[in-house]
């Protein structure tokens, strides 16, 4: 499949390399991102280019900041859990629930993200309301967002070369564009 994958969002996927995919579906969403904000962290002290993306984009208080200042600045788990909060949809960590996801709606986005038409095709057959579906998570987005580059969980803005095609499944297949 040809997908177009910016570099920021290459970084912050190769951060969370392990975390992400078929084993994030058997985790809460508390699960999920206290695992990633102590990768986040790691990658913070190792000054991994996706650390920097999310910290950038997720924590307020370093937002468009120089590099360097966001490399020295003296972070703590409450900061990490806050920015992956930030970044999943949520106003703060305290926020987040344990809700599970759905993992069919998972398969769909991956399958979406990776412009493989026949997958989202036959999820769509299999189980109709996933074209109206929301995340778990707190942006709650859809896949007709997740298409569009919803511009948060970084690591999932990819665009595939197909998506109109897609928008145009979604869309035949019941997914609301005022959602």
């Amino acid at each position: 499949m040809d997908v177009y994958v910016a570099p920021e969002v290459a970084a912050v996927a190769d951060l969370y390399e392990g975390l992400l995919g078929t084993d994030a579906v058997q985790r809460t969403a508390v699960e999920q991102l206290r695992l990633q904000a102590e990768r986040l962290a790691d990658g913070h002290r190792r000054r991994h280019r996706g650390a920097f993306v999310e910290l950038s984009n997720w924590y307020p208080r370093l937002a468009a900041s120089p590099a360097e200042e966001i490399w020295s600045a003296a972070l703590g788990d409450e900061d990490y859990l806050g920015t992956v909060a930030r970044g999943h949809g949520y106003p703060d960590w305290t926020s987040v629930r344990p809700a599970r996801p759905a993992p069919r709606f998972e398969r769909c986005v991956d399958a979406l993200l990776a412009g493989d038409r026949p997958a989202v095709a036959e999820l769509l057959t299999t189980d109709p309301d996933l074209a109206s579906a929301r995340s778990h998570w707190g942006h709650r987005a859809t896949l007709l967002h997740y298409l569009a580059a919803n511009g948060v969980e970084i690591h999932r803005q990819r665009v595939p070369r197909n998506a109109p095609d897609l928008a145009r499944l979604l869309l035949d297949s019941g997914a609301d564009v005022a959602a």
